[in-house]
């Protein structure tokens, strides 16, 4: 392949996660500060954001800018309404800035949450030294504060960065006339032109990438738990309200922005869900309901995609829980340097694509089917099981293990009776993580291009790709119900389990 043109896609690739990355930061910081350190009437409400980019996929917050952004979305009509525009004035969705918008504000609650825990455990005694020699807020914060916030606020940014690095549906939605990542070339290089040697090509290259930027974020990660273990002794829930005319200000702009370009498409899509643009179909209705669950292959995509999504959250669970118990036994007998390796481990499937493993499966299967599906899937979530379930399994002390082998008869009492009980409610919220991911995936689905076989997040997907958004967002908010109400049962069971 033409290697100017190898060059600018993965200079591009880069330059979008990048960019992206910092509007993720320009909004998720402000946010951190305000949840970790101010008292507010909406904080539940902000901090409850940082589960969307979990439960809720790309596809349907995708559905939503375009209801919301495009050119006939809620905003331009509103516009076109009150100030009487011939053409719609707002034209950014379908450009470069347009995708680091919906990057942006779609993962702005990874870095929002992640440094706002850090931010409300801060000591406060180094803030309160640097008060006592003369030092102001802000040279406290460029001092002290950011200095502490460090290590959380590069992993978090490096996870988002990743994220955006690999994002395949909102660029092929949101990309721009002549913008291309990584992920849609070998997408249209396999799938496309079978062009095998070009997707090859691409792979290693993006492959590579993300191997170096995976390796930075392992090693922050480890900076940023060490520091966080550190810090929990020295939790300050305390909190004062908010304060000052520019701390007003600046409140006021971060709840508009994010009321604008991330609630705003959310709603988008709920209410063209329950209305259309038919004839005689005026306001509220359900017709648009009933169309889509008159569509043949409606229902099987919805049975697909619940049993699929079982198997993946259930297998994901498994691995995730031998691997913690591996993990946690080893950690005992080796040394540091191969607890670390195991510890790096689960970070390598952030290093491979879902576009790669799905390209790769077509090549080693002609015919890709369920099992693959299920398969490719799992190889990629189940370090999000892994890491849910490993945070309790590393609360079980050496003591209470010991005390369990010498007590019991049999070796498998320390699993049934240790291990198990207290680990299940974390493998219930690892299942409703992996569950989630499964079901919005509208990658995998489309590369392996299963005969036959159709997704709801691939139904939905279709439904957009063929200018149908009523029934899009009707399909959307079916499946953002579905990936919401186990995602929320799973975690209201590990949330319940951890307080009692």
């Amino acid at each position: 392949m033409d290697f100017s043109h190898l060059v600018h896609v993965a200079w591009f690739t880069f330059f979008q996660a990048m960019c992206s990355t910092l509007m993720a930061l320009l909004i998720g910081l402000p946010a951190a500060f305000y949840c970790g350190r101010r008292h507010f009437l909406g904080r539940p409400f902000l901090l409850s954001l940082s589960v969307v980019p979990f439960c809720l996929p790309s596809l349907i917050i995708a559905l939503g800018y375009v209801t919301f952004l495009g050119l006939n979305g809620g905003l331009n009509q509103f516009l076109m309404f009150v100030f009487g525009f011939e053409e719609p004035p707002v034209k950014v969705l379908y450009s470069f800035f347009g995708l680091i918008i919906a990057h942006g504000f779609y993962n702005f609650p990874l870095i929002m949450k992640n440094v706002a825990d850090s931010w409300e455990r801060l000591p406060s005694e180094p803030a309160e030294c640097a008060r006592l020699l003369g030092a102001g807020e802000g040279r406290i914060f460029k001092t002290v504060t950011i200095h502490q916030l460090l290590p959380s606020i590069a992993s978090s940014s490096l996870l988002v960065f990743i994220y955006c690095f690999l994002s395949f549906v909102l660029v092929l939605l949101f990309g721009g006339i002549g913008n291309s990542t990584l992920e849609v070339e070998i997408y249209k290089a396999a799938r496309g032109t079978l062009d095998f040697t070009k997707a090859g090509q691409l792979a290693v290259v993006e492959t590579l990438i993300l191997a170096v930027v995976t390796s930075f974020y392992c090693i922050i990660e480890q900076k940023a738990a060490a520091r966080t273990k550190g810090l929990k002794a020295a939790h300050n829930s305390s909190k004062i309200a908010i304060k000052g005319w520019l701390e007003h200000t600046v409140f006021v702009l971060l709840v508009l922005l994010i009321a604008l370009f991330f609630v705003a498409p959310l709603v988008g899509i709920v209410i063209n869900a329950f209305t259309s643009s038919r004839n005689g179909e005026n306001g509220f209705t359900l017709a648009t309901f009933q169309r889509v669950f008159k569509m043949r292959s409606f229902i099987p995509s919805v049975k697909n995609t619940i049993w699929v999504a079982a198997c993946t959250g259930a297998l994901c669970t498994l691995i995730g829980f031998l691997y913690s118990m591996l993990l946690r036994f080893m950690e005992r007998k080796v040394g540091s340097r191969m607890n670390i390796f195991l510890k790096v481990v689960p970070m390598l499937p952030m290093s491979i694509s879902s576009v790669v493993v799905g390209v790769v499966i077509t090549l080693i299967v002609r015919r890709g089917n369920a099992v693959c599906l299920i398969l490719a899937q799992s190889a990629l979530s189940w370090p999000l099981a892994f890491r849910v379930i490993y945070l309790n399994m590393s609360k079980i002390s050496d003591d209470l293990i010991d005390s369990s082998l010498i007590l019991s008869k049999n070796k498998l009492d320390l699993l049934f009776r240790v291990l198990l009980p207290v680990c299940f409610p974390s493998l219930i919220s690892a299942f409703g993580f992996c569950f989630a991911v499964s079901a919005g995936d509208t990658t995998l689905p489309l590369v392996l291009a299963i005969p036959k076989f159709d997704t709801l997040s691939l139904f939905t997907y279709r439904l957009a790709g063929a200018y149908r958004f009523n029934e899009a967002c009707a399909s959307g908010v079916i499946l953002g119900l579905i990936c919401a109400v186990v995602f929320a049962a799973a975690s209201f069971r590990f949330k319940k389990n951890r307080k009692s």
